[in-house]
């Protein structure tokens, strides 16, 4: 009876120990698919590591060009006069306070938000260097005016895409 417990009892420890190695096995499989996982990982970080240096790399020695793409616009063109009807209750002082003459523009509101401020240049292709001294109404988006006192010329001027840099930003 004693030989039938111990056999049985032996019997219940290999079983026990062929679980345990049936356990370890998958935990092992487990352990080699995290491995290959964390190495595809780790080489994707490095493939994100060369691309984001060869990005800083390019911005580095193209910044001045990147600047210049960042400071031309083409934006509509239009014209006005000192007109109440086109501007406000004051036609002949501009936004900033100051007295209209030739040579200012007003931008749009959202060119303002984004650098195009007062006392700032602009080059208007083909027409020439302008002041900013104004602002547009909120409704123009991506615009500038040219400030022109006969309202005859600025009508006749009318609407136009053009091509405008900001300078000395």
């Amino acid at each position: 009876m004693n030989r039938i417990l111990s056999v049985l009892a032996l019997l219940v420890a290999l079983a026990g120990m062929w679980w345990q190695a049936r356990e370890l096995e998958a935990l092992r499989g487990d352990l080699r698919r995290a491995e290959d996982r964390a190495a595809r990982l780790e080489a994707e970080v490095e493939r994100g590591k060369t691309a984001l240096a060869l990005l800083h790399k390019f911005t580095l020695l193209n910044s001045e060009r990147l600047k210049g793409l960042a400071r031309r616009k083409v934006v509509t063109v239009t014209a006005y006069s000192p007109r109440e009807i086109e501007t406000d209750s004051t036609p002949f002082i501009t936004a900033s306070n100051s007295p209209v003459r030739p040579g200012i523009v007003a931008v749009s509101r959202d060119l303002f938000e984004n650098g195009w401020v007062f006392g700032k240049k602009v080059y208007i292709k083909n027409m020439g260097v302008f002041v900013i001294d104004d602002l547009m109404a909120e409704s123009k988006r991506e615009q500038l005016d040219i400030f022109m006192y006969d309202f005859r010329q600025a009508q006749h001027f009318g609407v136009k895409k053009l091509e405008v840099f900001l300078l000395g930003a």
